[in-house]
């Protein structure tokens, strides 16, 4: 916990020279799967926690691209089970994303619609899995441990609520992909031959408060 706040204080640093400073909370709605098990079916929902800024590309208008660098806490839970067997996760990641957002319209009364697109690179802080009533620690288990790449795209919706504070809503699609471990370049290569592993889906919604700083 102690270093989540220290990189966030670093990250409101380098805010203070971005256009847009956002604070962003919200919840994940997450999809277990396992590749080569068609069967096996997972889903849960998670917080979802960012902080962050944004920057126009060339000319300051309503058209130019901007890009985003953001810190964020990301929970990704699911549960399945039948009458015999129960299994749950509960994990948290903490992540630096990359983005670009393009504006698709905007309107007289302050209304915005923009989309996004970007890569968060992530790492897991916690994970357990529960297997009937079993507690297990995952967070250096192969399919979770690591440095995970999740891509993700979505929309956001945008409202100039009043001078230089914004009130956006937003949802977004995501999915990970594993940059360590022993099996990466199999997976790269062959992907869906490779060998059996955890792959987590997900889709987000979230509010977000945006300061304009100039």
């Amino acid at each position: 916990m102690k270093k989540i706040i220290f990189y966030l204080f670093v990250l409101s640093g380098f805010t203070l020279y971005a256009q847009e400073v956002t604070f962003s909370s919200g919840t994940n709605y997450t999809d277990y799967s396992i590749s080569g098990n068609n069967s096996f079916e997972a889903s849960g929902s998670g917080s979802y926690f960012e902080i962050g800024y944004a920057k126009k590309l060339g000319k300051k208008t309503s058209k130019s691209v901007s890009y985003s660098l953001s810190l964020n806490l990301n929970e990704y839970n699911a549960a399945s089970g039948n009458m015999v067997s129960t299994y749950s996760w509960e994990t948290s990641y903490i992540g630096i994303r990359n983005g670009l957002t393009f504006p698709i319209f905007s309107m007289n009364n302050g209304l915005e619609l923009d989309l996004g697109v970007g890569v968060n690179l992530s790492t897991i802080l916690h994970g357990q899995q529960a297997i009937n009533g079993m507690i297990y620690d995952v967070s250096d288990h192969p399919e979770f441990s690591g440095l995970t790449a999740w891509g993700d795209v979505g929309l956001n919706l945008k409202y100039d609520f009043k001078n230089n504070i914004k009130l956006a809503v937003g949802y977004s699609v995501s999915e990970n992909y594993s940059l360590s471990g022993d099996d990466i370049w199999h997976n790269i290569f062959f992907g869906e031959e490779a060998v059996e592993n955890v792959k987590l889906n997900n889709n987000a919604i979230k509010l977000s408060l945006i300061y304009v700083l100039n």
